[in-house]
This record gives structure tokens, sequence and C-alpha cells, in this order.
């Protein structure tokens, strides 16, 4: 899906049918990747990059001044786990930009605010990458609730629901290492040649965006270590609830046990003591009470209860 936007007279992109100030590209097709690096003239691969999603981040410049930053994004993924996926930001030499990504984003900010027509190429980047950035921090402040959440849980847990969460968390950030990572790299080198270049300030915009990303990566580290602790705790948490769980239904299968070696005693078809007096039934059935409470007192004073 292509869609064109352009600068309105109040400085906002506005919807417009020509490839003009700005152009979104969803989930495209390798035809209509065709279709706009040929109306732009820059390589099919600045776009069809994103149609692998394991596509690596790099920056790129081609002999018509046309500009590639490809920079990794996370998004849910069609097996509902929360993973990275590239995108491209292409700016051309006639001051157009080409946003591509297979999955939609929250772009309500892109189309909010006013541009300056005379640097709006500068904003208009800086704002998609700000928010492509942003959207990180927006994950991990979630996997730290749901972490918490399993620390709280995890005193009386027997259950594997926890773990499940842990692995799908771990297998998130895991993702976010490896993409912050490249990307952080990527945003290094094209923060020196825009200072190369002197771009009017604008290597100082996309310095913030690396500081962002630094301390998104720097977060997911810690984040993955204190899962992983976490994980370890949370085993040996499960372990000894079992343990504790098959002691006290092991012992209590030996307290019941109790009576019924008295009553079968007592069921037996020969002769024993009392078996003609009356009030028998309740001799036995108290002192099986009082052996089974002096049981259950010995085990406990034990701490095998």
């Amino acid at each position: 899906m292509i869609k064109n936007y352009e600068l309105s007279p109040d400085k906002k992109l506005i919807s417009t049918s020509e490839m003009k100030n700005f152009t979104y590209v969803l989930n495209p097709t390798r035809e209509e990747i065709g279709t706009v690096s040929e109306y732009y003239d820059f390589p099919f691969d600045y776009l069809s990059g994103i149609l692998d999603d394991y596509e690596n981040a790099r920056f790129e410049t081609d002999d018509n001044d046309n500009n590639l930053i490809l920079l990794q994004y996370p998004a849910v993924s069609n097996y509902g786990e929360v993973a990275t996926f590239p995108y491209s930001l292409v700016w051309t030499k006639n001051e157009s930009v080409i946003l591509a990504l297979n999955h939609d984003i929250d772009n309500e900010a892109l189309f909010s605010r006013e541009y300056d027509t005379k640097r709006y190429k500068h904003q208009l980047i800086f704002q998609v990458m700000y928010q492509m950035t942003h959207t990180y921090h927006d994950y991990l402040r979630d996997f730290r609730i749901r972490r918490r959440k399993l620390e709280v849980g995890i005193k009386n847990s027997t259950k594997n629901d926890q773990i499940v969460d842990m692995i799908a968390i771990q297998a998130s950030l895991i993702y976010f290492e490896d993409a912050l990572h490249n990307n952080r790299e990527v945003l290094q080198n094209f923060i020196d040649y825009l200072r190369e270049d002197d771009e009017d300030g604008f290597a100082e915009k996309i310095y913030d965006i690396f500081v962002e990303t630094d301390q998104a990566y720097t977060e997911t580290k810690i984040q993955l270590k204190l899962l992983e602790n976490l994980r370890d705790l949370f085993s040996n948490i499960v372990s000894n609830n079992l343990n504790i769980v098959m002691k006290i239904m092991t012992s209590a299968t030996f307290v019941l046990g109790i009576p019924a070696v008295i009553v079968g005693f007592y069921g037996m078809n020969v002769p024993i003591p009392g078996q003609d007096l009356r009030w028998m039934v309740w001799a036995i059935f108290f002192v099986g009470i009082l052996v089974c409470g002096w049981v259950t007192w010995l085990l406990h004073r034990k701490d095998m209860l």
C-alpha cells in the first residue's frame, strides 16, 4: 500500500494522489517497491530490504545523492510475540522522504505537527526515528511491569504459566538487544556523515536519537540479566513448593492410614478383645483420633508436615 502526502499551506501533511513530500509505503509488494524506487530514481534494494525480517541495519548513499537509513523497530509478529523488523527511511535529492515498513505504526504524531517548509525533510526524518526508538521504551516498560508481576506471584507458584511468560519476554529482549546494538552502530555512522556535511545542527538531533537508543540498549541488557536470575529463582521455588506439597501429601496419607489400620484390625472375622462391648466402636473411634493427633504433632515437631 502506498500513501502520498504533501505539505499544506498550514504546514501539515495532507493526503495527495502524487508522490511529493512524503510517501508512506506499508506492507508493499515488489511491484509497489519498483514503482516507488523508479519514480524517485534510487536503488530497488533501498526499500526491498524490509521484505526480509532479518535484514541488517545500514546507512547508504548513492551517486544521485539519495540516502537510506535502514533500522529495526519492535512490533507484534503474526505469532503474537514482540519481535523486531526492519524499516527503510529514504530521503531523495528533491527533498522527498519515503518511509517503508511491514507493520503499521501509530503515526498520529507525524500528521498532527507542523513542519518548516525549508526544513521539513530533517524534521520528518527526526520524527519518524524518534517515534520508532520510543516504541522500544514503551515495550520495555511493559516488560518491566510484567516482570514485577511475576516477581510478586512467584512465591507460591507451582504452575508453568509464569515460565512461559518469562520465555516470551526473554525472547523479545534478545531480539531487542541485537536490533538496538545494530541501530547504535548505524546511527553513529549516520551522525559522522552528517557532521562532515555540516547539516545545520541536524546531527545533534540524530544524536538525541542515538542517546535514546543507547538507553534502551542498556535497559534491555539489564532486564535480560534480571530475567535470567528470576527464571533460575523461579525454577528453584517451584521445585521447592512441589517438594513441600509432596511432603504434606505423604504425611497426610501416613496419618490417615492409622485409622484404617485400627478399623481393619477390628474388622477381622475372628474373636477379638472387646467385641461384645457396645461402646467399643466409640473407643476405637476416639483411640484413632488420639493416635492421629499424636502422630500429626510428632511430624510437625520434626518439620515433616
